[in-house]
């Protein structure tokens, strides 16, 4: 699917007041946070399903753009006890149109919408909007850090969709709370099943079909978002290619958007530029397995 560039009329969009990112606590000596630190950040136990798929376990971290992170940004949206009272989905998706309509030549009032479409779940919005910012600023490295940003959240909005998606279905297809038994097990059949669990199986096998149906445009949805953030956080390497920090992200990004050969590129560049780094170790291991595995595929590296 590709990325939307049109640009957002003033009747085709609909959104939240610019989010203020998070400030992030960085180890003085790094010019990324300590892998402990990265540890730390509330990871959500719903992207293990789908962490395979995307490549996503290097990613998550979101250092060097100094804006918020994938993380921060689920955690945001998500809400929290003892967040402050949110601002209704609504009312801050009419707050961002309004601003982005009276300042539409403000890369930042539309990167606020976008955002806005991705906290109330309206993705097929987020492309066409982001694009505008990115168009608007094609030379500013902290705009491009920002659409890589809302790219990123996209992409976490979409597999979090696919993974309720799963996890609904999975309750469906059970009875009495447990999975529907496979005939090949069950005990003291000649032939293997009687007809009860013949036709539950029949059932909850068409009710995951249904599902992967539902999550498989979802999964291209974050696959696209990965590749756009990996154009973006890309214009910032170029945009500053001596910064060590946008060329680990742009290795992290590459790798979710499952990108090895560009990935590879990026973590010898961080390497290259920041040798005592305390993740250099870590990122020489990264890429060692991405090498072993283009090699694997027959790949350029």
């Amino acid at each position: 699917m590709a990325r939307t560039k049109r640009k957002a009329g003033p009747g085709s969009v609909t959104s939240t007041s610019p989010r203020s990112a998070k400030s992030r606590q960085e180890a003085p000596y790094s010019v990324t946070p300590t892998m402990n630190e990265r540890l730390r950040k509330h990871f959500k136990w719903v992207f293990a399903l789908l962490a395979v798929v995307f490549a996503l376990m290097f990613v998550i971290a979101g250092v060097g753009t100094g804006g918020p992170s994938m993380l921060d940004m689920l955690s945001d949206s998500a809400g929290s006890a003892d967040a402050p009272e949110q601002v209704p989905a609504n009312a801050a998706v009419k707050d961002a149109l309004t601003k982005s309509q009276s300042a539409p030549e403000d890369p930042q009032s539309w990167l606020a919408l976008a955002q806005a479409y991705v906290n109330t779940g309206e993705l097929a919005k987020v492309a066409e909007t982001v694009a505008v910012a990115s168009e608007l600023a094609p030379k500013d490295a902290t705009v491009q850090a920002a659409v890589a940003n809302v790219y990123l959240a996209e992409a976490a909005a979409a597999m979090q969709k696919a993974q309720t998606e799963y996890a609904a279905a999975q309750e469906k297809s059970n009875v009495g709370g447990r999975p529907a038994v496979p005939h090949s097990v069950i005990p003291g059949q000649a032939s293997g099943a009687t007809k009860f669990h013949t036709a539950q199986e029949s059932i909850s096998s068409a009710i995951m079909q249904e599902a992967s149906e539902k999550v498989s445009p979802l999964q291209a949805e974050a696959t696209d978002a990965y590749k756009a953030a990996m154009v973006a956080q890309t214009i910032v390497t170029d945009l500053k290619p001596t910064d060590a920090a946008a060329w680990f992200r742009l290795g992290q990004i590459s790798t979710a958007a499952n990108d090895g050969v560009r990935a590879i590129a990026a973590y010898k560049k961080f390497v290259k530029l920041a040798p005592a780094d305390p993740l250099t170790i870590k990122v020489k291991e990264e890429i060692d397995r991405l090498e072993k595995a283009a090699a694997a595929l027959n790949l350029p590296q």
